[in-house]
């Protein structure tokens, strides 16, 4: 008698949870504007997907009538991830995702704003075949492997690399539950459909598709920062600014239509010091 009236729960829970349990397919696109929660739900999804593919490699090594063992699935971050306290994720190159450089069988890729990389404004790019090839054949080549993307605006995803993402969520009301100390967080999650450059909400009435994913905030530990671009501000000059003395104005803000060169850098400050100090001392090997 007990154990049907456990498994009557367990039935009835199963049916309660399923419609909030999201499945994750091969290629994966996170979408949401700024402070949506994107990126850390996306980085969670990426370490939890590579997780379960080193469990699946493990439990595939031990069997001893597997003589050929597989790789350890390696994590390809275009940021600077922490995976654990002794591990790091491989770092993502261009080279990766155009497929001039291997990757590991059944690993995870994580790529943080992804129109940066495949910018829509760039229609036909002379790498567009390649990436969408890589986007296409993605599972073939890894494996078994995930591709995890996030993005502000689908839209601005270049269409010969969207084409190839058949299902993106979108997310929303991101939430942090305890503002002093934050131990959880819940965000609205609702699939997008997208078709060649055609956005679309999946079915007729959004809130209908809309589900609330519950995860919780790492506390001791950061796998990233969100922060990771903000040296590549340092470069840019700060002068006195001018202070405001009367309500009225006649200028407008106006966009220049010339091309302005941002003052921003793509030099890593560590590299930086490094050159640096092996140019001085050739330099200073030159002289003597």
């Amino acid at each position: 008698m007990i154990f049907w009236i456990a498994l009557t729960v367990i039935i009835l829970f199963f049916i309660f949870v399923k419609p909030y349990i999201i499945h994750y397919d091969t290629v994966i696109l996170f979408t949401g504007g700024l402070g949506s929660g994107k990126s850390l739900v996306s980085s969670s999804i990426a370490l939890k997907l590579l997780k379960k593919n080193r469990f699946k490699v493990w439990w595939y090594n031990i069997k001893p009538w597997h003589r050929k063992k597989k790789p350890k699935p390696l994590l390809y971050s275009s940021i600077p991830f922490r995976i654990s306290r002794k591990e790091w994720a491989t770092q993502l190159t261009a080279s990766h995702m155009l497929m001039t450089a291997q990757i590991s069988p059944m690993s995870v890729v994580f790529v943080d704003e992804i129109s940066l990389f495949l910018d829509q404004m760039t229609i036909k790019f002379p790498a567009s075949d390649n990436v969408e090839e890589f986007a296409t054949l993605f599972r073939h080549y890894t494996k078994g492997g995930y591709l995890v993307m996030n993005t502000q605006n689908s839209n601005k995803v270049n269409f010969h690399f969207r084409y190839c993402v058949n299902e993106a969520l979108n997310l929303m009301h991101f939430k942090k539950w305890l503002p002093f100390l934050p131990l959880f967080y819940t965000v609205r999650v609702r699939n997008i459909s997208l078709a060649d450059d055609i956005k679309t909400i999946e079915h007729d009435n959004k809130e209908d598709n809309m589900r609330l994913l519950f995860g919780f905030m790492p506390l001791f530990r950061r796998h990233y920062d969100t922060y990771c671009f903000s040296d590549r501000y340092r470069t840019v000059p700060a002068r006195r600014e001018k202070i405001y003395s009367k309500l009225k104005t006649c200028k407008l803000l106006k966009c220049p239509n010339t091309k302005v060169t941002p003052c921003t850098t793509s030099v890593d400050p560590e590299e930086a010091k490094a050159l640096e100090a092996v140019s001085s001392a050739k330099n200073g090997g030159g002289k003597t």
